[in-house]
C-alpha cells in the first residue's frame, strides 16, 4: 500500500470523521462515500463478534426472526 499525504479543509476532516464507523480508516471512509472496490475482507475477523453480548439480545433477535417468517409465511399464503 502506498501512502500519501493530502491537505483538506479542517471542516471536511470532521465531517469525514462523523462518517467514520467503528475500526474504519479516513482511507475506508473515503474509498466508501466513492463507491470504490475495496478488497475484500479476511471474514475470520469477524467470528466470536457477538460473543460478548447479553443472552437478552440474541433472544430479542430471534423473537425477531419468527415474526419476520411469521409475517412472510402469511404474505406467501395470501397471495
Amino acid at each position: 500500500m502506498t501512502i500519501k499525504n493530502i491537505k483538506i479543509d479542517e471542516d471536511i476532516y470532521k465531517k469525514l470523521l462523523e462518517r467514520k464507523r467503528e475500526h474504519e480508516t479516513i482511507s475506508d471512509v473515503i474509498a466508501r462515500v466513492l463507491n470504490l472496490q475495496i478488497k475484500p475482507q479476511n471474514l475470520h475477523k469477524f467470528f466470536g463478534l457477538w460473543k460478548s453480548l447479553p443472552k437478552e439480545y440474541f433472544e430479542i433477535m430471534e423473537l425477531d426472526r419468527k415474526e419476520l417468517r411469521e409475517n412472510t409465511n402469511k404474505r406467501l399464503i395470501m397471495s
